[in-house]
């Protein structure tokens, strides 16, 4: 069977997610590689699968069902690079644990995935680190090494790396089962959902998947002989409807899957259940009467949450429904948080790149709940905490939106009357009509609106955005009020940004291709600059780490460092541009970093420009664009031009 190297099959994987043409270029953007490696890699992919791309004027071209197969090809699955190398021996460890003396020689490894023995002794001390992360350790003799630690470790790490696998294909049942082929997973997760429905839990179906591979992981290891040897509830009590789903849950388990649970691995079960699911009863929940399902503690949580997301980020916590989601939702998570489990989250990087800040806004909320209990939370909880407080963000960006106008209707009966019926059933609050007038004398007399709309032609003398429309507001005219509309707001978002990035601008910190090793240069390098300006004190390089290690400010090329305190003595952005020299930033390469310090009393305008920025420059074009400005008010002019 041939091989293929990653970036080849990286190659193929981004040709298979567009419809036309491709240029070298966005390849090239796409792999962060240069055009030149992009000719070699469909070269060599050319080599082994004769017609898989073709070329033209156009740019490249690839056969989908051919591609599709090739990526299922069993050879493209042999690891390539060190972390991919560093989870297999991982997993090959893992699986020589539960046969009958446990070892495995590395010099086999070696052979099995052809590299030398040199290279895997180089990846294990990568391996030892990983391993360390859930409290496992490896025993070394001569060339064979021993897996050490506890059971429940050992099935955290398999769920880990299995998962960082799937999500390269798409994370789904058929995925799953092609790692545990013995099981049928459509039937596992059948009766689950059927015996949490006469329970009345509920689960969402990511969730679900992060579930079953829970649960055959623990179903595998039970076959294997590699059980839970003393208790894992640690004096945690269940009340005695989970503890009943549980045990149903088992049972179907043991009928269908020739699988038998002891006691603790029926609490294992008990405590991975309870991890995920949610009682289903919404209806007859309310903020009154919620504290009698989660208990005291966790209400107690929830409202310093609520009061976080009021007086920092302007969310409105008083909606019921949210109450009480929510409240589920944070009482799963600790329930998570305490046994060691997280919830995958297969939208992540989607939740990140297009709503960075109600993203921001979950990662406030996860660092307030590791305040009070002290316990790390990962990005993929965050993105779920950021879709139940997204529908109830209410920024001064949303209230922008409203436009005002003038109704110009010379009094005819009641035919204003009736256009204003129309006009308010199809905009609602987004249309704010402050006033109608029957002469064109009237519009000097009335106070400034947006945009007038008329039933006769308007003098071109008139300063304000018009447009004319039949008295009986036809389909093209309510076609021509919403491009209107679009075009006002375009124009507000605009002026609206200009005006906040020039508020917060100093040429002074603005630089352009200096050369950093790595991310901590560079904002040790911006950090020192805005200290010595008075914006930051001296604690601001290691409050910017802090919101770091809660979750990357990084956005594929471009990255947005700051605080979560908001404790500056004034509000600032850093612009750094790097486009000769790309700074590594965890596990990308950026070319664009604004670093923020944000005054407390400037939150809702870092709000705004952060969230604008990021979306904007997430778009290669526009980050190709901003990089080639050489001071800041070129910069601020050319994010302006960009907004579309």
């Amino acid at each position: 069977m041939v091989k293929m190297r990653t970036k080849c099959t990286e190659l193929i994987k981004v040709m298979l997610d567009q419809d036309d043409w491709i240029t070298a270029g966005y390849l090239a953007s796409k792999l962060n590689v240069s055009e030149r490696s992009i000719i070699n890699y469909i070269a060599e992919i050319n080599y082994h699968e004769k017609g898989l791309i073709t070329s033209s004027r156009k740019g490249y071209s690839i056969d989908d069902a051919l591609a599709r197969k090739v990526l299922d090809d069993s050879s493209m699955k042999l690891p390539q690079t060190s972390k991919e190398r560093v989870n297999y021996i991982i997993t090959k460890i893992l699986t020589n644990d539960t046969t009958g003396d446990k070892k495995t020689d590395l010099y086999q490894l070696s052979e099995e995935i052809f590299v030398s023995f040199e290279t895997i002794k180089k990846d294990m001390i990568k391996v030892r680190k990983k391993l360390l992360e859930f409290d496992l350790y490896v025993l070394t003799s001569n060339s064979y090494v021993l897996l050490e630690g506890k059971e429940i470790d050992k099935r955290k790490i398999l769920s880990n790396i299995l998962y960082e696998e799937f999500n390269n294909n798409v994370m789904s049942l058929q995925v799953i089962e092609k790692a545990f082929p013995g099981y049928n997973l459509e039937l596992l997760q059948s009766l689950i959902v059927e015996q949490c429905k006469q329970y009345h839990y509920f689960i969402n179906e990511y969730a679900l998947l992060s579930l079953v591979l829970d649960i055959v992981i623990g179903m595998d290891r039970i076959n294997k002989n590699r059980t839970f040897g003393n208790s894992r509830n640690d004096g945690k009590q269940f009340g005695i409807r989970e503890q009943e789903l549980a045990q149903k849950i088992a049972t179907e388990i043991e009928k269908n899957f020739n699988v038998s649970y002891n006691p603790v691995e029926l609490e294992e079960l008990a405590i991975i259940l309870m991890s995920h699911l949610m009682k289903m009863d919404f209806a007859k929940l309310n903020s009154d009467n919620i504290e009698y399902v989660v208990g005291e503690d966790c209400i107690r949580i929830v409202d310093e949450i609520r009061y976080l997301l009021k007086n920092t980020y302007f969310i409105d916590t008083n909606n019921q429904d949210f109450i009480v989601k929510f409240t589920l939702h944070i009482k799963n998570l600790l329930i998570r948080l305490e046994n060691g489990y997280t919830t995958k989250n297969p939208l992540l990087d989607q939740i990140r790149n297009t709503c960075p800040l109600i993203f921001e806004c979950a990662v406030g909320v996860a660092d307030k709940i590791k305040e009070i209990t002290m316990r790390d939370i990962k990005e993929d909880e965050i993105a779920y905490i950021a879709l139940h407080i997204g529908g109830n963000l209410e920024t001064q960006k949303s209230k922008s939106k409203i436009i005002s106008c003038i109704i110009l209707f010379p009094q005819y009966y009641d035919f204003s009357n009736k256009m204003l019926e129309k006009l308010t059933e199809r905009y609602g609050e987004k249309l704010e009509i402050k006033t109608v007038i029957t002469t064109i004398d009237e519009i000097k007399k009335a106070d400034k609106a947006d945009l007038i709309i008329s039933t006769i032609p308007v003098l071109e003398t008139i300063r304000m955005d018009y447009i004319m429309v039949t008295p009986f507001l036809s389909d093209r005219d309510f076609e021509n009020i919403d491009d209107k509309m679009q075009k006002i707001n375009l124009r507000k978002i605009k002026a609206r940004l200009k005006k906040n990035l020039m508020q917060i601008s100093n040429p002074k910190f603005f630089y352009k291709n200096v050369n950093f090793n790595n991310k901590q240069e560079a904002i040790r390098f911006m950090t020192d600059i805005m200290e010595k300006e008075g914006y930051v004190n001296n604690s601001y390089f290691d409050e910017i780490y802090d919101r770091e290690k809660q979750a990357s400010t990084n956005f594929e090329h471009i990255a947005v460092p700051h605080s979560m305190k908001m404790n500056a003595n004034q509000t600032g952005m850093f612009i750094l541009l790097n486009d000769k020299k790309p700074i590594e930033w965890d596990n990308n390469f950026v070319s664009v970093v604004l670093l923020f310090a944000i005054n407390k009393e400037d939150r809702a305008i870092f709000q705004d420009v952060y969230d604008n920025l990021i979306v904007l420059l997430l778009e290669k074009a526009n980050a190709s664009k901003v990089t080639g400005c050489n001071t800041y008010i070129e910069f601020i002019e050319e994010v302006v031009r960009c907004f579309q």
